[in-house]
């Protein structure tokens, strides 16, 4: 094991309540500027993007694979430490349900705002709170090709530990945005804003173009949708249709729809 490891036994000391606050709370991830990240592929992923690491926290109880992806993590991060701690122990700290024995302690990056609007696609979250949502809508953001995802000042916070599990590292990839009002969107890109509304708008199948020019995409939490105030900033509503027996979509499934229709329209080649 990596020459800097060291064993916490004890709930009370100052890294272990720490790492137990990061993972309760938003506002710790924001105060300390840094995210739990959980599991083994978040591990890999940041292995092999070369992410540093401020720590590296493992279970007694962990695997071989585990152990390994904590030496090259700690290795490629220069004199970072991998704490071990008792089952029990890194369970009581485990921002996530069945961990799988290796955390690793990360900064919680966030993009600055562009000083002028650029010409990008972007996702906009408005008020999606449930956190497998938001790290499922990074995910499909990042694999349909955007990468620039805002998000309103209800929104679940980006870099929670829950969230980032739930992006399976595709945070690393995109760039983040938070405490972002509707009417910001229009000094930050150059696109058009579309909202995905399912109470009504243009067919997005059947409706021609919308394609051509940036988009910045706006998908609302489930039950209410966007805002009146998201509604009011868009360029235009579009309509997923779906089949009568189906009420609606979850806001993940919505953004796939929307983000890879366009995806698939511009990968089309031209007539």
């Amino acid at each position: 094991m990596h020459d800097e490891s060291i064993y916490l036994t004890s709930t009370s000391n100052e890294h272990v309540k720490r790492w137990r606050k990061l993972g309760e709370s938003t506002r710790a991830v924001k105060k300390f500027g840094a995210t739990l990240a959980e599991g083994l592929h978040l591990a890999q992923v940041i292995c092999e993007r070369r992410i540093a690491a401020r720590s590296v926290i493992l279970s007694e109880a962990c695997c071989a694979q585990a152990k390994e992806l904590a030496q090259a993590a700690a290795v490629a991060s220069g004199k970072t430490r991998i704490y071990q701690l008792p089952a029990a122990v890194y369970d009581a700290v485990c921002p996530v349900e069945n961990g799988t024995g290796i955390m690793i302690e990360v900064e919680a990056l966030l993009a600055e705002r562009p000083m002028q609007p650029i010409k990008a696609d972007a996702l906009y979250l408005d008020g999606v709170q449930d956190a497998g949502n938001v790290g499922t809508l990074i995910r499909t953001a990042v694999a349909a090709g955007v990468r620039h995802i805002a998000a309103s000042r209800d929104t679940a916070g980006f870099w929670t530990p829950k969230v980032l599990r739930a992006g399976m590292g595709a945070h690393f990839a995109a760039h983040l945005y938070e405490n972002v009002d509707v009417e910001d969107l229009r000094g930050m890109f150059d696109a058009r804003r579309l909202a995905a509304d399912a109470r009504g708008g243009r067919d997005l199948f059947r409706t021609p173009g919308w394609e051509a020019t940036p988009t910045v995409w706006m998908m609302g939490a489930e039950g209410p949708g966007l805002s009146e105030k998201a509604l009011a900033a868009a360029d235009a509503r579009f309509l997923i249709d779906i089949e009568r027996d189906c009420e609606s979509l979850n806001v993940g499934a919505a953004a796939a729809v929307c983000l890879f229709e366009q995806r698939r329209r511009r990968l089309m080649p031209a007539h």
